[in-house]
């Protein structure tokens, strides 16, 4: 998109130019999202009706090029949006291309650095799932590619138990609970997101950093790993798969 202002001349244009379709939505009651180039719609009208509309639209601005796609299921930014029986049922999406990253254990970072991945991955997985039976499985997913990345199992088991105790959400791991976790999607979906976050206490936090007293400054930590049971060859078995 060039510099920082061309998004935001873009966006100004596109205001403009969507206000029909935005007005047509709300007409109708329906959705109508956009991210930058982006655009979400549902609608209960037949495919030729809301083909007529989007034409309409499209024709008010040559310099608009719309690529449509209307199905039951498809994919939007980093999520799949299906309409099952009128509810839409999200979860995330995955290319298929695409491998898996996340840091490796031994990469030399400090130790939260790696609970912060695990619990960055819960948090992003519970607002993305609208089902519980999805969030499960992008938990096991999870679980695997940290083992696969050489991650101990009683860190990992560690770092979700307290993701859940944070949350008052254990029945969601341990007895797959729909209405627990309906509970805490929508916590997660409540809070502000990060730069919101960083704009209210990036003051707070320059005054902090200036006056923090660091204990034991003088003093070195090592960290270790230090563990056995099936699951510690994890990492070894799969590669030979």
């Amino acid at each position: 998109m060039g510099s920082p202002f061309t998004m935001v001349l873009a966006n100004i244009y596109m205001l403009e130019w969507e206000q029909k379709l935005i007005q047509h939505q709300n007409r109708h009651y329906e959705i109508y999202e956009r991210y930058i180039d982006d655009v979400f719609m549902t609608t209960n009208l037949s495919k030729e009706d809301i083909l007529k509309e989007l034409d309409e639209t499209i024709k008010t601005d040559s310099n608009v090029k719309i690529s449509i796609t209307i199905s039951q299921s498809l994919e939007y930014l980093d999520v799949t949006i299906e309409n099952n029986n009128g509810h839409l049922k999200i979860s995330i999406y995955h290319k298929s291309a695409s491998e898996p990253y996340i840091l490796p254990y031994e990469s030399d970072h400090p130790r939260h650095i790696h609970a912060n991945i695990i619990y960055t991955a819960l948090v992003q997985a519970a607002r993305s799932c609208s089902n519980m039976e999805d969030f499960d499985m992008e938990r096991l997913r999870t679980e695997m590619i940290l083992l696969v990345k050489g991650y101990p199992p009683k860190f990992i088991q560690h770092h979700i138990k307290k993701f859940f105790v944070k949350y008052d959400s254990m029945s969601v791991w341990t007895e797959l609970n729909r209405e627990v976790y309906q509970q805490l999607r929508n916590m997660l979906l409540c809070r502000p997101i990060k730069r919101e976050n960083k704009t209210q206490i990036s003051s707070l936090g320059q005054l902090i950093r200036k006056t923090k007293n660091y204990e034991h400054k003088d003093q070195i930590y090592l960290h270790y790993t230090f563990e056995n049971g099936p699951l510690l060859n994890f990492k070894k078995e799969c590669h030979q798969i």
